[in-house]
């Protein structure tokens, strides 16, 4: 896995690919339906936080549960911006007022069937 300088901000979207391991397109399509967000620069590329590395592993990692995008896209919306959830604050925790997955409060009805 390639190494960032410290002092890196922002990721390119090849940058942000090689890290989380997620295909370029499929980075595009997070940020098409909202899971993940990015600027742009003079030269209209793509610069994404440090935060979307964490959200891209969390968006994988609930999908390969089962967790429908639309499910997924409302937990990380309770965050504000360049926030990444952790365990104290993240979905499914005490404080962030969504669904907990882990535990079995959500309803079957916002989980995919496989």
């Amino acid at each position: 896995m390639p190494q960032l300088p410290y002092k890196v901000h922002e990721l390119t979207v090849g940058q942000l690919s090689a890290r989380s391991g997620a295909a370029v397109s499929a980075l595009h399509f997070y940020e098409s339906k909202g899971l993940i967000s990015s600027t742009r620069t003079a030269g209209n590329q793509r610069r994404y936080t440090r935060d979307a590395l964490r959200r891209v592993a969390f968006v994988r990692a609930a999908q390969r549960v089962g967790i429908p995008l639309a499910v997924i896209r409302d937990a990380l919306a309770e965050l504000p911006d360049e926030r990444t959830p952790t365990a104290t604050t993240g979905p499914g925790s005490p404080r962030s007022g969504a669904p907990n997955w882990t535990s079995g409060s959500a309803s079957s009805s916002n989980c995919a069937t496989g």
